[in-house]
């Protein structure tokens, strides 16, 4: 009779393959707490990263205020070599990090931008006709669209409350829901635009965003000065816009330019005087700094006011000095007056403004040998 045997399929298992079991388990379990903890510390490292430069933010806003100062800095010191002009990033002064040879400490990252300001066609103060023009010329607009653009504009602008014969006034906005007045103001932003009858209607979509019409005028109009645009940093479609009421060639604007100095010192006779000037009078400087991947971001809108004479002759305003004991310490407009600081800072602010990069006009259809 043969004897059952001792190995079926239900036989319990050695002891080795129990301890194989454990092993997987447990080495699946150790996979699995060292992926959560990683994840855990990477999001960690990311808040404590937001924390220290939101939380704390006493180094992080000293260090990208020093950012501020070198580009200014900077901005003087290449105006003085150059008679206390500014007239375009090529006489140095695009990249003052590496103008000052600043050393960057480990863990962040920093960079600085300096846009001229003055590129763009001021439209709180277009002479309307020349804003008709535009509308007609660049923007395709009928004539009785220009004009009913132009006079909503400028009755949103003005100071009264008189109604021109294709604008609007506060009463017909007090019909809106809701209702608002008129701000009887110059613009503040381009997208203020929006609330004004006409051109939300051409400018912006039935949800109230920009669309492309809008896009082109934003790389044409600016609210941010009124003033001469810079033909050294104009677009192609600000110098396309700004000369079609005028009788002086584009082609004759930067015949003058060569390699050694490819940019404008003074504007051409046959430009002189047609709202287009050489130098810069309104600069925006962006310091973004990132300590990891969290970013701290300072903007000012300054205006140069280099003082040559002064300079040259070695005085010294700063509080605390021989010439500056008597200045008051107390950040003041008196001392900022009394310290005589080459630059007037317009807006500081730690948001950027959207704006539409363009090309300088020399640098597109200008070509120049």
């Amino acid at each position: 009779m043969q004897r059952p045997s001792t190995h079926s399929a239900f036989a319990p298992r050695s002891h080795n393959e129990r301890s194989g079991s454990v092993l997987i388990a447990v080495l699946a379990i150790i996979a699995l707490l060292s992926f959560l903890i990683t994840r855990f510390m990477d999001e960690a490292s990311q808040d404590l990263e937001y924390r220290a430069l939101f939380n704390e933010p006493p180094d992080a806003r000293s260090f990208a205020f020093s950012l501020l100062e070198i580009s200014l800095a900077t901005l003087n010191e290449v105006a003085l070599i150059d008679e206390g002009k500014l007239y375009a990033p090529e006489q140095g002064w695009a990249d003052p990090i590496a103008y000052s040879n600043v050393v960057i400490p480990n863990g962040w990252t920093a960079s600085i931008e300096i846009t001229d300001a003055t590129d763009k066609i001021p439209l709180n103060s277009i002479e309307e006709a020349r804003l008709n023009r535009i509308f007609e010329e660049t923007f395709e607009f009928d004539f009785g669209t220009s004009r009913e653009l132009s006079s909503t504009l400028l009755d949103w602008i003005d100071a009264d409350d008189t109604r021109r014969l294709n604008g609007y006034e506060t009463e017909e906005y007090l019909d809106e829901n809701p209702p608002y007045r008129a701000a009887n103001a110059p613009l503040q932003t381009l997208e203020e635009l929006r609330l004004l009858k006409v051109w939300q209607d051409e400018f912006f979509d039935d949800d109230g965003k920009p669309n492309e019409l809008y896009t082109l005028l934003a790389s044409i109009f600016t609210v941010a000065y009124q003033g001469e645009i810079n033909a050294n940093v104009a677009s192609q479609d600000v110098i396309d816009s700004i000369s079609l009421e005028d009788d002086w060639f584009q082609e004759t604007l930067f015949e003058d330019i060569d390699d050694e100095t490819p940019y404008l010192k003074s504007i051409p006779d046959s430009a002189a005087g047609k709202f287009v000037s050489s130098e810069a009078r309104l600069l925006r400087i962006t310091v973004t700094l990132n300590r990891g991947s969290v970013p701290l971001t300072l903007q000012a809108l300054v205006e140069p006011q280099i003082d040559t004479e002064s300079s040259s002759g070695g005085g010294n305003n700063l509080p605390g000095s021989a010439s500056g004991a008597d200045i008051p310490k107390s950040g003041s407009a008196e001392e900022q007056e009394a310290l005589k600081i080459p630059f007037k800072i317009v807006r500081l602010t730690t948001e950027i403004d959207p704006e539409v990069s363009t090309q300088a006009a020399r640098y597109s259809e200008f070509d120049f040998e």
